[in-house]
């Protein structure tokens, strides 16, 4: 049995949340004496700077708590996280993360490096390149933010480990998996990656900030904060989203790395075999926690017949508001696809060529004005059978 740690906790206040996350490894049989002469890196969700109230980003308290938590035990810890498309030092000052890095002397290395990480049992990439930066460590803590996401529906502890890999190589990725269920693999590639591809295993462990989540349209500032009163902590990313998806009152079928994830048989193969530890789903279960708009699988309008002209009547785009846009061009800058260009003559958005589109929402993730939301397609109503 694989267990998971969940335990209630309603704020970020520091004390009672360091408690919380020092019984979450507890739970877990994890020995904070592990953490004696460990360098120990932090991966928490730095996308882009946005405010910590925004709930985009791992907020800055709960990386403090387990940052003071591995120092307090003779470790070391390290900021290791490679966003998108911005500096990490500017993005760690306009979330408040310098302070925590200065307050508990963290380290926080060149993530630009890469070194390719092997494991021959993926299903897609044999191969993957992540920052060097993780070569140097003993211990990886990956910190996720619970959010909801409009292309994996939801991201949690196996979509957070996308960022070891570099920059813009992370977006290019969706290139060479266009499609929702071919991205699932991509991910429980890199998961099994991470766990076999080093000459020495290193301990992984996943510990969820589900005090404050998203929901709508996440994980960018699209989405809309939500109270969700939970800390979640465990060895298997896939187990900990099955109970995650479970709190927020989700169909964990429709997170994709979940089913898949128990097919790889990693670490768990089924529900069964997840021991929940501390509180029970149902107790903490919200019954009105908003997903997602974006309404199918990529998968299935898959095929031959099925061009471009189709799936812009049959899914929904993103689409840029006049209002809200200052044309920063971050989706620009992020878009795989290419298929985002600049204004045109008296145009006050980015043009989109949605024949390009690949519908992967990057472009709404990183929108620091929320400018950019979902447009369903004119026939869309016809696959409204098939469900979420």
């Amino acid at each position: 049995m694989e267990k998971v740690s969940l335990l209630k906790c309603d704020s970020y206040e520091r004390d009672s949340l360091k408690r919380t996350i020092s019984e979450s490894l507890s739970n877990i049989h994890f020995d904070l004496k592990s953490f004696e002469g460990a360098r120990v890196a932090l991966k928490p969700n730095l996308m882009m700077p946005a405010s910590p109230e925004k709930a985009v980003v791992t907020h800055p308290e709960f990386f403090r708590s387990i940052a003071e938590i591995v120092s307090e035990n003779g470790g070391r810890p390290v900021l290791t996280e490679c966003p998108g498309y911005m500096p990490l030092d500017r993005i760690i000052r306009k979330v408040g993360y310098a302070e925590v890095c200065r307050d508990v002397g963290i380290e926080a290395p060149d993530m630009n490096p890469i070194r390719v990480l092997r494991f021959d049992g993926a299903k897609i990439f044999k191969s993957l390149e992540i920052s060097a930066a993780f070569d140097d460590v003993d211990i990886i803590i990956n910190l996720p933010k619970l959010k909801t996401h409009g292309f994996m529906y939801i991201s949690g502890a196996v979509k957070n480990l996308l960022g070891v890999i570099p920059g813009l190589k992370k977006s290019r990725m969706h290139m060479r998996c266009p499609e929702n269920r071919e991205f699932a693999g991509l991910l429980l590639d890199l998961y099994g990656a991470l766990m076999n591809g080093f000459d020495k295993p290193k301990k992984i462990i996943h510990l969820v900030d589900a005090v404050v989540g998203q929901e709508g349209e996440g994980p960018g500032p699209a989405g809309i904060p939500r109270k969700i009163g939970a800390v979640l902590a465990g060895f298997d990313p896939v187990a900990v989203d099955w109970v995650a998806a479970g709190i927020l009152g989700f169909d964990y079928k429709k997170v994709l790395t979940i089913p898949e994830g128990f097919q790889r048989n990693y670490l768990v193969s089924s529900p069964d075999e997840i021991m929940v530890v501390g509180e029970r789903i149902e107790d903490l279960r919200i019954g009105d926690f908003v997903p997602t708009r974006a309404s199918l699988p990529s998968h299935v309008l898959r095929g031959p017949l099925v061009g471009p002209t189709v799936k812009n009547l049959l899914m929904e785009k993103p689409v840029p508001s006049a209002d809200k846009c200052n044309l920063c061009y971050n989706c620009k800058t992020i878009c795989p696809a290419g298929a985002i260009e600049k204004a045109n003559g008296l145009m006050k958005t980015p043009a989109y060529d949605y024949k390009k589109c690949i519908r992967c929402f990057c472009c709404m993730e990183v929108c620091p004005e929320a400018a950019i939301s979902l447009k369903k397609g004119k026939l869309q109503w016809l696959l409204n059978m098939y469900g979420r």
